[in-house]
């Protein structure tokens, strides 16, 4: 069997595994593969914990490298009789994403590469995003998009999508289900039909109808948003993270909900709103200024009067630290710029820092601020950061 024809099929098995369906057999040579080298490994985990948004990630690799001819074989294999430039029917299924993943993975290995590629420049994020429709369309947001749907525009520009009812009739309508899922190194504004606006970071995902209909306004988010909620009394938004929901009439507030955090926080910058536990029955109300943190295992919760400008500050282009541990600190930068982090020893984990930094400088010169503390050294190879402690 050709390296090509290996591709395919351990995509493939992945795939077979991620639904389920793999037999005895099937699974004593995906898991040859998987543990035959450590890169094989790490791939493996990567596409099965989030194979839709690891295409990103594939697809800057690709840029790299002669992009035609790999994707001249991809296409041959898959039976593609032709490409849209929006890749609707490519991203169908999360199996076309494993096998793209998989394939560039091998294909971009077997190409030379520079003499001094082990040391990558690091840009930051920028707007990118997939919006994954009712019907199972995928279009990746790279590009001007315009599509009409019951009454609706859809339509974006420079990093915003944007919903335009020009039919205000909703009685009686089928709900239909967006998603837009942001990558890690990524990040989109997005407007919904009823006005409400939305700034989306990296790593993050929300869900939500095209129209509202029915007694609320509710969105499912993972990850991190800030909302500016259109104002509707008898129409209240409410935001879903599992069994916390954030419910408001017309407020400004910062949700962090992303599902490798121990906690979920809010942090309203104006107006009110409630912040309910369904799971435990229990609720807070917030004013202006408030931060309301829970844990989401045990229900422990905290609220407490901030400096809102920390908690937001993202999404005007700053990173904010006030005495801020330098764990978090790089796993909010990690998103960011799409790295790994790795710790030498647990006692670089607990410095604290703080400081504000331009959200759009390179990432090297993100660490060079925070090296001038002559508290820590960074090493970076490819996209993984390695931190030291000085003594």
């Amino acid at each position: 069997m050709n390296k090509l024809n290996s591709t395919f099929k351990i995509a493939e098995l992945i795939t077979k595994r991620l639904e389920g369906n793999l037999s005895l057999e099937e699974g004593h040579i995906l898991d040859e593969w998987k543990y035959d080298s450590e890169e094989n490994l790490a791939l493996y985990h990567k596409l099965s914990k989030n194979p839709e948004s690891n295409y990103f990630s594939n697809e800057e690799a690709l840029d790299s490298v002669n992009k035609d001819e790999i994707w001249n074989k991809i296409n041959t294999n898959l039976h593609k009789k032709k490409t849209r430039k929006i890749r609707t029917e490519f991203l169908k299924y999360a199996a076309s994403i494993i096998v793209i993943g998989v394939s560039a993975f091998f294909l971009i290995t077997s190409f030379p590469k520079e003499q001094n590629d082990n040391i990558a420049l690091i840009t930051p994020g920028k707007n990118q995003a997939l919006l994954m429709r009712d019907k199972g369309e995928t279009i990746v947001l790279d590009e001007f998009v315009k599509l009409k749907e019951d009454g609706l525009e859809i339509n974006n520009t420079e990093g915003h999508l944007v919903y335009k009812n020009n039919n205000k009739k909703t009685n009686n309508e089928k709900v239909n289900y967006n998603s837009i899922i942001i990558p890690k190194g990524g990040e989109y504004n997005l407007t919904l039909s009823d006005g409400t606006k939305i700034w989306l970071n990296s790593n993050s995902k929300l869900r939500y109808p095209t129209k509202f209909i029915g007694k609320e306004r509710l969105v499912e988010l993972e990850g991190e948003a800030y909302f500016d909620v259109s104002e509707n009394k008898d129409f209240p938004f409410v935001v879903k993270m599992n069994d916390i929901h954030v419910k408001v009439l017309g407020t400004e507030f910062n949700i962090n909900a992303y599902s490798e955090d121990n906690e979920i926080v809010t942090t309203l910058v104006e107006g009110k709103v409630e912040v309910g536990d369904r799971l435990r029955n229990q609720k807070e109300i917030l004013a202006p200024n408030e931060q309301y943190c829970i844990n989401k295992h045990n229900g422990n919760f905290k609220k407490s009067q901030v400096d809102t400008e920390i908690y937001t500050a993202w999404k005007n282009g700053r990173f904010v630290f006030q005495n801020e541990k330098l764990e978090d600190i790089m796993i909010r930068l990690s998103r960011w710029y799409n790295v790994e982090v790795f710790f030498m020893n647990n006692e670089c984990k607990n410095i604290k820092f703080s400081g504000d930094l331009a959200r759009y400088d390179d990432f090297s010169s993100v660490l060079e601020m925070i090296e001038l503390t002559d508290k820590v050294k960074f090493s970076i190879k490819n996209r993984s950061v390695l931190v030291e402690k000085l003594y």
